[in-house]
Formats: structure tokens, C-alpha cells, sequence
């Protein structure tokens, strides 16, 4: 250590225990100021991966979409996918994602990425992954006779708009299960617009009929689902009968 500047750190801390004191600082700032340099200066060409899960696209619950996140240069980086009893799709490429499915009568499972340059392996990682059984059973299950009708129909407005208003009504015939919703959507042009707006779910009334605002389109959709249905605030198609949706019906406005 530089004398002068030693001297000059001690007569910041004095101790009356002599220098013990002093060249305890000292160590401990130089300790600082090397890691902080090291930190600064690391190898930019190291290579690192985080792994992150999301629902595969589509209604298979035994697949998931998992996806490298790399820091640090990618050039010539390959793509290798393991798990313990499942199958990924690809195995190995050049993009980042996969499509894991689990194994038969498996709820968890452990995928693993390498990534490969050349012949060598410069980052690895793996991430825990769990079946959700819950969403799983109630997409197994359909409510039978349940019939949503719309019985008081909007006019027929090919392009609708955000200015329009018209009531729309009908009737639930069957039992529904218990604490069921329905949501409406109204087509503009291509695409399905849920009513009036975003998580306004309708309840059914003891007479089983329900009514709400919308506004107008060219055709009107409603569908009566089960709690925790996440309901899309448009959609180019409307969702089948199966799962959650445990009814629906399409009518085309008023002309």
C-alpha cells in the first residue's frame, strides 16, 4: 500500500489503539474497491440463460412453451433440450424455444438447456416445471343440457361502434353449475368484441335469464362459463363448448 496514501487514510480513522484500527480500514477499502473493479471489468463474452414457462398456444394442458432468455453473445450458440421423463420439441435447434409435454401420468418434471458453441457447452441451465392438474380436471369436464339463447337481439350493424348502444337479453335453459357467468361479445368487421367492456361477466337471475348492454355489430355471440374463465377482450374466433365454456350461441343482428 502507498505509504503517503496510508498515512493520509489513518488521519481520517484515528484510533488511540495505534494503527490496528487504521490498517483494518485500509484492508477492508481496498477489499471494496477490488470487487467493485472486478465487477466492472468481467468477461462481456461469458455466456448466461434463464428459462421462463408460459401455456403452449392451443388447448393442450399437457404442453408447455418454454423459452431461453441469453445474455452475452449469440453467434453460433445451438439450442439442446432435456427433461426427466417428458419430451421436448425440438430437441435441438437454433431458436430458443421449445415445446414440452409431459409424460403420462406425470405431474412434474425438470427441463434442462444447454447451449452449445462449436463442441462446446457455454451455458446451461434447468427449471422446474408443474402439470396444473386443477385447470387440467375442469377442462376435462362438460356440464350436459346446458342452453344459453339470446332472445332479445341487437340490430345488425356491420362495423358496430364505440357510440352505439342496443340491449341484449336471453335465458339459460338446464342447470348450470354452480357460481356460472356469462360473458357477450359483439363481431365488428372480423373480430369478436367482448360487451359492454373488459371483465364485465353477467350473472344469471333466479328465472335463469340474464340482460345487459352492448354495443351494436353484425352477429352477437354469448357464452355462459365456469369461475376462473379468463375471458379474451377480443378474439378472431369465438372458444368451442368444452372446459370452461360450458355453453354458447352465435345470432346475427336484427336487419
Amino acid at each position: 500500500m502507498n505509504e503517503s496514501f496510508s498515512n493520509f487514510f489513518c488521519s481520517l480513522f484515528p484510533s488511540r489503539k495505534g494503527g490496528r484500527r487504521c490498517t483494518t480500514l485500509c484492508f477492508l477499502f481496498f477489499a471494496v474497491l477490488a470487487t467493485i473493479f472486478a465487477a466492472g471489468c468481467g468477461d462481456r463474452n461469458v455466456v448466461q440463460v434463464q428459462l421462463h414457462t408460459r401455456p403452449s398456444p392451443g388447448k393442450d394442458l399437457l404442453r408447455l412453451e418454454i423459452q431461453a432468455q441469453v445474455t452475452g453473445p449469440l453467434t453460433g450458440i445451438r439450442y439442446r433440450w432435456f427433461s426427466v421423463s417428458g419430451g421436448c420439441e425440438p430437441q435441438e435447434s437454433d431458436s430458443p424455444i421449445t415445446t414440452f409435454k409431459f409424460a403420462e401420468n406425470a405431474t412434474r418434471d425438470r427441463v434442462t438447456v444447454e447451449l452449445w458453441r462449436d463442441n462446446t457447452v457455454v451455458a446451461r441451465n434447468d427449471i422446474d416445471v408443474k402439470l396444473d392438474e386443477e385447470r387440467l380436471r375442469v377442462e376435462s369436464e362438460r356440464v350436459i343440457g346446458v342452453k344459453i339463447e339470446i332472445t332479445n337481439i341487437p340490430p345488425y350493424e356491420p362495423y358496430g361502434g364505440a357510440k352505439t348502444h342496443a340491449d341484449i337479453g336471453g335465458e339459460v335453459d338446464g342447470k348450470a353449475a354452480s357460481g356460472c357467468r356469462i360473458f357477450v361479445y359483439a363481431r365488428a368487421g372480423d373480430t369478436w368484441y367482448i360487451q359492454p367492456m373488459a371483465d364485465t361477466p353477467l350473472t344469471i337471475r333466479p328465472d335463469n335469464t340474464w340482460t345487459s348492454w352492448t354495443h351494436t355489430g353484425s352477429s352477437y355471440a354469448a357464452l355462459i362459463v365456469r369461475p376462473g374463465y379468463d375471458a379474451p377482450s377480443r378474439l378472431d374466433l369465438l372458444p368451442p363448448v368444452g372446459g370452461y365454456v360450458v355453453g354458447r350461441t352465435v345470432v346475427e343482428g336484427q336487419k
